[in-house]
């Protein structure tokens, strides 16, 4: 029941901050609301602000409803492998239902804008752009040595580990050091040097441009140090798992608040920056945003593109490699909930633990630990299941299996029924543990008086 509370309480402010990202695109940032390029004169019109006003209320009816079915979902009396299915089907909610006002909204504020014959003149829909001297000035890409820092304290842990002979342990530790190297890699590569231009004025290009690129690099570098806090974390919650806990919530915690704090920042920065655009010449690229969310240009050699608003970036569809993207995170996402199918068959599972040709062996799912008899040095039969916690592996209502760490005993190969004993703690000759029981107690019983 706890796994299950932690794990929606830690994701139901989602429909809150899409709502809050979605009543934001109401607000004019380089002539944009809802992804439509308009005119200075059209942000008092009424119409416009009539379809913002339904698209706001509309967005906030989205909000309460996901934020009910999330509260229902975490009351009802299911399996944690049935809860983690309805929380990624609500998160996908989340993620495509806000989607809809918005699209509808974008295409309505379209057709007034057709009818109101809103278009700036033609040299700024045919390419053409201001003055970039200015731009072109500003300070460019950091350089390897920025990230070098966090890389170091990341691969302490794992380093530590290894030197240990905890070889398993330290490999997986090592994610964090190649997410790293990954956040560097995704900052040269998608750091776009195409300036922010709204409009003829160069110096207000200069400033949006120099916003976006000083918090592009600090949301890589924090996203770094963070990532080294995370294996930080995990490394000392084998050893204080308290404190590690406290890291790495702390760390993940951080990232959010201030990844959260940068872009409604950067998107409060652009709509001040260009409050009094849009009297005279502007940019407008309308044509080239599907709904307003989907960039496509085949007149655009880049596969990587800033969004118009914000911080983030997207790619251009019109490119193969794009589209490919594209369906691969589609694919990904519409099939998270498959992994709550897998936790609900692996939770419907009995753990089986018998004798088979000389060897002790305990199975689950399509997990298998084979112990030979003849490596047992020793074995003793527990009424009470110590205190353990996990390092690698799968903890569940009715199976815990992988390397855990059990209070009194140290690390432990486990594959047990956590709910119901006895257990079976088994020592081999090399020192190493086991802590073992089936779902069927007769079957740990039958296993004991056979090993005695």
């Amino acid at each position: 029941m706890t796994g299950k509370i932690i794990l929606w309480l830690c994701a139901l402010w989602i429909a809150p901050l899409i709502y809050f990202m979605m009543r934001n695109e109401t607000r004019f940032k380089k002539n944009l609301a809802v992804g439509v390029t308009l005119p200075q004169s059209a942000r008092e019109d009424g119409e416009v602000l009539s379809l913002l006003r339904r698209f706001g209320r509309q967005e906030g009816a989205l909000c309460l409803g996901l934020l009910a079915a999330g509260l229902v979902c975490l009351l009802l009396p299911v399996t944690m492998g049935v809860s983690l299915m309805l929380f990624l089907l609500w998160v996908e909610l989340c993620v495509f239902l806000p989607a809809i006002p918005y699209a509808r909204c974008n295409r309505a504020l379209k057709a007034l804008k057709e009818r109101r014959g809103w278009r700036p003149e033609l040299w700024e829909r045919t390419g053409a752009v201001a003055d970039l001297s200015v731009a072109a000035q500003l300070p460019g890409e950091l350089g390897f040595s920025a990230f070098l820092w966090p890389l170091l304290v990341s691969l302490i842990p794992p380093a530590v580990d290894i030197v240990r002979g905890e070889v398993l342990y330290g490999l997986i530790l090592l994610i964090g050091a190649a997410c790293v190297l990954l956040f560097y890699a995704m900052y040269r590569w998608a750091f776009r040097r195409k300036a922010e231009v709204v409009d003829e004025n160069s110096q207000r290009t200069a400033a949006l441009t120099r916003v976006r690129r000083q918090y592009w690099k600090r949301m890589w570098l924090w996203s770094s140090w963070a990532m080294a806090a995370l294996s930080l974390g995990m490394w000392l919650c084998q050893l204080q798992p308290v404190l590690g806990m406290a890291v790495v919530l702390a760390a993940a915690l951080a990232l959010g608040i201030y990844s959260i704090w940068v872009e409604f920042h950067i998107r409060g920065l652009q709509e001040r920056l260009t409050a009094d655009s849009g009297t005279g010449s502007y940019v407008d690229e309308d044509d080239k945003w599907i709904w307003g969310m989907f960039y496509y240009d085949p007149n655009d050699s880049r596969l990587i593109v800033n969004d118009r608003v914000g911080m983030n970036t997207t790619v251009n569809l019109a490119r193969r490699a794009g589209r490919g993207i594209a369906v691969a995170l589609a694919v990904i996402l519409l099939a998270m909930p498959l992994l709550g199918v897998w936790i609900i068959w692996e939770e419907r599972n009995p753990v089986v633990l018998s004798l088979e040709e000389g060897e002790l062996v305990a199975a689950h799912a399509g997990s298998r630990y084979e112990i030979p008899l003849e490596e047992i040095a020793d074995a003793a039969l527990l009424e009470e299941l110590p205190a353990i916690s996990r390092i690698a592996g799968t903890a569940m209502d009715t199976v815990d299996k992988g390397r855990y760490r059990a209070e009194g005993y140290g690390n432990v190969t486990a594959c047990l029924n956590p709910q119901e004993g006895p257990w079976l703690l088994v020592v081999t000759a090399d020192g190493r543990q086991y802590l073992l029981s089936a779902t069927d107690p007769a079957e740990t019983a039958a296993v004991w008086q056979a090993l005695r």
